[in-house]
Formats: structure tokens, C-alpha cells, sequence
């Protein structure tokens, strides 16, 4: 019997949306205002490989939330640059709260399917939350008027760790009282969403409403196209 619901965040229930760019040109122009000189495509190219990580899995970090601050110092000590604290500080607020400016979509039927649910489950939403805090997204979130239907947000920023570690999904199900047999996770990932939930035993609903081929061998208990196929699919189980 299903007791517990918890769903992933982006591309589950945000439309993916990208702020690199953004970022991108915030740090450039706030380098050249301190009047540090630096090629612009050796910038970039700094960028997107210190600051995403690319060089390293998740796995080799056990799966450890990078925070803003390493992923911005990382850029900057690939191009021999050091900054005062007080400049990294200044940075990574804009960096993480540059969502704000022009937050991301819902997806369709996200709002009606939680409102559905909410009376007769415990509702959670584990989310790894790259460079916007779990601070911001819950504001966003109340923006939309959605975050009323959470008992608990789980960020990867407040744990300390990314999906698919077990802890992101043990965190709820305990605060909820709840066996992971008796709940469904939700998300479109298949390496982080449907791995870590059935790796803890949670049934798994995969969310593909771009059909997409699966080339992993997780295989997911459901495959879903519309957020709101998830009522049926919790109703039959209960």
C-alpha cells in the first residue's frame, strides 16, 4: 500500500531551463571590473569544465553536493586567478539566486496532480540542486503556489550529498514513518532518480515525456508521460 509519493524536481516538475550563460557573462564582467584580464574563450573554456565538475563522476566523489563556492574557485584557479573572500561571497550570491530574475515553468498538470494527492499521501520532493540552493527553489516553489503541498523538501545542498545516494531518499521515508515498499519516487533520470529509489527499495516511476529511448538496464516499475498519470498509478496501488 502506497503511503508516501516523492518526486524529483527538475524536468519532473520545473521545465529544464539553463542559467550558464548567464553566469557565464556575471563572472566575466565582474573580472574585468577588477580589472583582471583574461581571453574570454580560455575563460569559457575554464568555465564549463571546472565549473560543471566534467573532469570527475559522481562516483568518484561518492556522489558529495558541490557547492558553489568550490565549483566558482575551481574556475578561477584554472586560470591562476584569486579572488578576496568577500569577491567569492559576492559571486556566489548572484550566482544562486540569478533564478529569481526568470524562474523556470511548471510542468502541465503539476499543480492539479498535487492538489489530488495531497489529502491521502505524505508528499516529498527530493531535488539535487547544482548552484540554486534549496532556499531559493523553495521560494520559487511558493511563487507557484506548490510548496503548501510538500511535507518535506529534501536538497542535495542542505544533505550534503546528490542522488542516487540513499541517504537523499532515507531522509524522508523516515521523517514520514514510512517503509520504502510503501512509497513510489518519481523522477526522469534514470542514473539518479529510478537507481537510487530502487536501490532503497522505493517503487519508481519513470517520467519521460520526451520519449526517450532507455539505453540503461535500470529498469524503471513504471514509465510515465504526464505528470498526472501518476494518480492513476498510485490509486491502483493503494
Amino acid at each position: 500500500m502506497i503511503q508516501a509519493i516523492t518526486f524529483d524536481l527538475w524536468n519532473t516538475l520545473f521545465n529544464n531551463k539553463s542559467y550558464s550563460e548567464l553566469r557565464i557573462q556575471k563572472l566575466f564582467r565582474y573580472l574585468q571590473e577588477k580589472e583582471i584580464t583574461v581571453p574570454f574563450d580560455e575563460f569559457k573554456n575554464a568555465f564549463d569544465t571546472k565549473f560543471h565538475f566534467s573532469e570527475v563522476t559522481f562516483e568518484e566523489i561518492n556522489f558529495r553536493h558541490i557547492f558553489t563556492e568550490e565549483r566558482i574557485s575551481s574556475v578561477l584557479n584554472e586560470i591562476n586567478i584569486e579572488l578576496l573572500q568577500a569577491d567569492l561571497e559576492i559571486i556566489k550570491e548572484e550566482f544562486e539566486s540569478i533564478m529569481l530574475q526568470d524562474p523556470p515553468t511548471l510542468k502541465k498538470g503539476v499543480k492539479s496532480t498535487l492538489r489530488i494527492l495531497t489529502p491521502d499521501f505524505k508528499i516529498g520532493l527530493i531535488s539535487n540542486t547544482g548552484v540554486t540552493p534549496g532556499s531559493i527553489l523553495s521560494e520559487v516553489l511558493e511563487r507557484y503556489d506548490i510548496l503548501q503541498y510538500f511535507d518535506e523538501t529534501i536538497y542535495s545542498d542542505e544533505i550534503g550529498y546528490f542522488k542516487p545516494h540513499r541517504k537523499m531518499f532515507k531522509i524522508p521515508l523516515e521523517k514520514f514513518n514510512c517503509k520504502p515498499q510503501n512509497a513510489i519516487h518519481i523522477g526522469d533520470m534514470l542514473e539518479t532518480d529510478v537507481r537510487g529509489a530502487k536501490e532503497f527499495n522505493m517503487l519508481t516511476a519513470w517520467f519521460n515525456d520526451s520519449n526517450k529511448t532507455r539505453s540503461s538496464d535500470i529498469v524503471p516499475d513504471y514509465e510515465i508521460q504526464q505528470i498526472t498519470e501518476v494518480i492513476q498509478i498510485v490509486q491502483s496501488l493503494s
